[in-house]
């Protein structure tokens, strides 16, 4: 039998004395070697091992981060354009097609303001719209190639106001120069008012709404005030003449001293119905006063015209401004003598519109 050395471990013997035997290590088991871990194969191995797997973990991580980043920013960039394409950002000189204006036949779109305060089928609560965007299920516009015609040394001649005893002869004025304008009018209860518009349609010319009562304090008050005015409006000229108008002028321009609280949110309902509205960049000054000389009118209509590379000239068909219809046909001729065209507003011309105040 072996001698046991101290600590237990045998010592063998042989004829020249004893002899320390090497000890027996279970296979799974290596004695540490000597000269350390730091520098050895093993650590190299384990080295190239952790890059490898950093080489794989972090763009791995990366990739997964950027896709749900990039996903809600998605989500919210889709949100933010369903809400700024609502309305012309300031500024702003040509129109927008807003999301609910592509409806056709005066109806609303799938989805719009009808499912306004409900849940989606996901069951997720969807976004909350005015309640006024479901007054009115039928004031919608048709589509149009909204901005796309932008005609240099054009002239668009707009009346307001009308239809009134002048339109006939605004409408003979305009019939002899072969000019087609554009008739923004108000509520007139008469069937001579009727005829007026009917025979305003019938002569090519364009007619636009300018609300029914033309009452600041009124229609200013509220989109819902706007809408009842202006729905009234439409509803007129369509059982006068047939025809459904599409183009608008606000009274007193579509951001004014009466309508600071309000005209953001009206332009943006009746721009998301599709509706396209026109301020103007030239006025004859004919309803600063009761009786503008007609020599006042010519020179305000063709101030700087040389200048200009399309004109919106603002113009009113009323009783009360007599000089119109003298001061028209020199105002037409100066145009022309300028090297301009006239044409008629329609929702394809790219509008003139006033900017935000900051």
């Amino acid at each position: 039998m072996p001698r046991l050395r101290k600590g237990g471990r045998p010592v063998a013997e042989n004829a020249s004395g004893p002899m320390e035997t090497q000890p027996q290590y279970p296979e799974e088991y290596q004695p540490p070697q000597e000269g350390g871990y730091l520098g050895s194969v093993r650590f190299f191995k384990h080295l190239i091992l952790t890059v490898l797997a950093l080489a794989i973990l972090i763009p791995t991580t990366l990739s997964i981060i950027f896709g749900i980043c990039w996903g809600r920013t998605k989500a919210e960039l889709k949100q933010l354009r369903q809400t700024v394409s609502a309305q012309p950002a300031p500024g702003q000189t040509g129109n927008q097609q807003p999301p609910g204006s592509s409806q056709t036949g005066g109806s609303p779109p799938a989805g719009d303001s009808s499912q306004s305060g409900k849940d989606d089928p996901s069951g997720e609560e969807g976004p909350e719209f005015p309640a006024y965007q479901e007054l009115y299920p039928d004031l919608y516009a048709e589509p149009a190639k909204l901005n796309s015609i932008d005609q240099e040394k054009t002239v668009y001649l707009t009346f307001d106001d009308g239809p009134s005893a002048r339109t006939p002869e605004l409408l003979a004025i305009l019939e002899e120069y072969g000019i087609k304008a554009t008739f923004f009018v108000v509520g007139k209860e008469s069937e001579e008012a009727d005829q007026w518009m009917r025979d305003i349609v019938a002569a090519g010319h364009t007619l636009g709404i300018h609300t029914y009562s033309h009452d600041y304090n009124k229609i200013y008050q509220s989109v819902e005030a706007y809408l009842e005015d202006f729905n009234a409006m439409y509803n007129a000229i369509l059982e006068a003449t047939g025809t459904a108008p599409q183009v608008f002028r606000f009274p007193g321009g579509s951001v004014n001293a009466y309508n600071g609280a309000t005209y953001r949110d009206i332009i943006s309902e009746m721009v998301r119905r599709g509706f396209v509205y026109f301020d103007w960049n030239r006025m004859s000054g004919d309803a600063v006063r009761g009786n503008v000389p007609a020599e006042t009118l010519v020179e305000n209509a063709l101030d700087r015209a040389d200048s200009m590379r399309r004109v919106i000239l603002l113009m009113h068909d009323s009783t009360r401004f007599t000089n119109v219809v003298e001061a028209l046909p020199q105002i037409i001729e100066g145009y022309q003598e300028a090297g301009f065209s006239f044409a008629a507003l329609t929702p394809e011309v790219k509008p003139v519109i006033y900017s935000y105040p900051d």
